[in-house]
């Protein structure tokens, strides 16, 4: 009998607490994926609005250039929009075999450094990071390091060596006329390369279109910014017998000379204490022979001598810009050159 009555008073007790904690569970199962899915509903509405709002920045950015009816005024533009997706912002233009300050954005023009950019003149063969820029014409992320963005760049900035810096070209006719130099704050990186990439895009375009329009030069107002004058650089004289090259081949010949230009530009690049300690003792090859050899074993699987009718650029780019057109700094060792031009 006993046994019958425990049986009796446990079903009693299972139904008693177990059905109502078991709707208890169920209607808290309910209430949570209630409140969850109006959360992500939330965070969605949330995203889709930082979206929104940041594509109608990008484009309210594009008109502000789009406006802009002389390439001053573009340079202002570009610098103006920038400064939301970085740190600081600033604009070096091409000259010669060099890059000179033009204006400062505004979150590094205060009147003391704004007057050293605009006196600011870095040669390329002291700043590598630019050099690869002009080169192969595509941003370059660099350290903020001497040897790589040279000296006075680094000196005018008071740029942290741990932090990054972002070296974007602007092109007029395919050649370097200008770069977008970017950093983050102090305490993070802070580039929206994307953002400023599409910046550069649509500035060099409406440079491109400006440069063709004939216009009188504007005088500078008082207080504005110094006229912006852009001009492509010339291309380097043509090997002997270049312009007996039907179309195709010379294709081929202009994309060897670039594919060299990068490949040197890398070794200025992550090389340079080892091209100044070769240049002093005329013997670069010995300094950099296995990094030499790479590049050169890269060029060669790529661009063999049979296509480029023998030339070796790779050799007559290490000969122009490490060793500042004298062979005999490369020292006794180096091969020279795989094969001895053969068009002429």
């Amino acid at each position: 009998m006993s046994d019958g009555r425990e049986e009796i008073i446990q079903t009693v007790i299972d139904e008693t607490l177990d059905r109502p904690f078991a709707i208890l569970r169920r209607q808290l199962a309910e209430r949570l994926s209630r409140e969850f899915a109006a959360a992500e509903e939330k965070a969605a509405q949330a995203a889709d609005g930082a979206r929104n709002m940041a594509v109608e920045a990008l484009e309210h950015a594009v008109r502000r250039i789009h406006q802009a009816s002389s390439i001053t005024e573009v340079g202002v533009a570009l610098l103006e929009t920038a400064s939301p997706y970085c740190g600081r912002a600033a604009l070096l233009v091409h000259k010669g075999e060099c890059f000179v300050g033009w204006r400062t954005g505004k979150a590094i023009a205060g009147n003391d450094l704004a007057d050293a950019w605009a006196r600011l003149q870095i040669p390329l063969s002291k700043a590598p990071a630019l050099a690869q820029v002009v080169e192969s014409r595509d941003a370059v992320i660099s350290l903020r390091l001497a040897d790589h963005l040279s000296p006075e760049l680094v000196e005018i900035l008071s740029a942290a060596p741990e932090k990054k810096a972002y070296l974007f070209p602007l092109l007029l006719r395919q050649k370097v006329v200008a770069i977008l130099y970017a950093d983050g704050s102090a305490e993070a990186d802070g580039v929206q390369a994307a953002a400023l990439s599409l910046l550069c895009s649509v500035a060099e375009a409406w440079i491109e279109v400006l440069s063709g329009r004939p216009s009188a030069a504007p005088q500078r107002e008082p207080g504005g910014p110094a006229r912006l004058e852009l001009s492509a650089a010339q291309p380097r004289s043509a090997p002997p017998g270049w312009e007996s090259l039907p179309p195709a081949e010379r294709d081929i010949h202009l994309r060897a000379q670039r594919f060299a230009r990068v490949l040197v530009a890398d070794l200025q690049l992550y090389r340079a204490p080892e091209i100044r300690e070769g240049k002093k003792a005329g013997n670069l090859y010995g300094r950099l022979k296995e990094e030499i050899d790479k590049s050169r074993e890269v060029y060669q699987r790529k661009f063999g001598p049979s296509l480029t009718g023998g030339v070796d650029y790779f050799h007559l780019e290490l000969v122009h810009s490490v060793a500042g057109d004298q062979e005999e700094l490369l020292g006794p060792d180096y091969p020279g050159p795989i094969a001895e031009p053969i068009f002429g």
